[in-house]
């Protein structure tokens, strides 16, 4: 199934691009990246499938965020299918037609209807209520720090066995530029990643380090380019 929604992606990918540039901003090399990752995730964990036997828990809350509204949901729903479990997709409530698209290709590429179930709504109401079902078997969810605490607080207080969960939060990513880098691929570089997205990327740069012999003219450069 996961390697006919891959090819299905890619027979569709202008479309899937399309819905990725109106909901979530992206650039078209950006969205263009956006289906090909998602394509890559499918064909991964196709092949774990392949390779691992499922154990699976049950239903598996998946909470995706509008940053990554196909790749990192394809990644997720997945990972989670291919593991034995059924699966409660709640997207972003600002990228809900990538999510519908993408759950109907892998509908149409033979996932059952009632092991992967799309919710839209927001994180706050609907989400919250997911979590904290009791026929809830685990979470993967992509987005804040502080709401993977809230949710991590909400599991951790439930009765019965431990539920996992699998957060990919906030980060504080460095460059470190040495005195024999090309400027103009530095600067290339930093605007891409400080920016794309509006800087909303647990991926984004955060902290420019520069050898102090180009700093001065690398700055300037940013400043520019920026």
């Amino acid at each position: 199934c996961l390697k006919r929604a891959a090819d299905a992606f890619e027979q569709q990918r202008d479309e899937l691009m399309s819905l990725c540039i109106r909901e979530a901003g992206k650039t078209i090399a950006d969205a263009l990246s956006e289906v090909r990752e998602a394509v890559d995730f499918l064909r991964y964990y196709a092949q774990q499938a392949e390779e691992q036997a499922p154990q699976g828990r049950g239903v598996f809350v998946c909470i995706s965020p509008w940053n990554f509204p196909l790749a990192i949901f394809a990644g997720q729903v997945a990972a989670a299918l291919v593991a034995g479990n059924a699966v409660a997709a709640k997207p972003a409530e600002q990228t809900p037609f990538v999510a519908q698209r993408m759950v109907a290709l892998l509908h149409d590429a033979g996932v059952p209807a009632d092991a992967l179930v799309l919710l839209h709504g927001p994180g706050e109401t609907v989400g919250a209520r997911l979590v904290a079902d009791p026929r809830c078997a685990g979470v993967a969810f992509t987005g804040s720090t502080q709401v993977a605490r809230i949710i991590q607080r909400t599991l951790a207080a439930k009765e019965g066995p431990v539920v996992p969960l699998i957060a990919e939060t906030g980060g504080l990513n460095a460059m470190i530029v040495d005195s024999t880098a090309l400027p103009e691929q530095v600067v290339d570089a930093v605007v891409q990643s400080a920016f794309r997205s509006a800087g909303q990327r647990c991926s984004a740069l955060r902290l420019l380090c520069l050898h102090e012999s180009i700093a001065a003219g690398v700055i300037d450069m940013v400043a520019g380019a920026m």
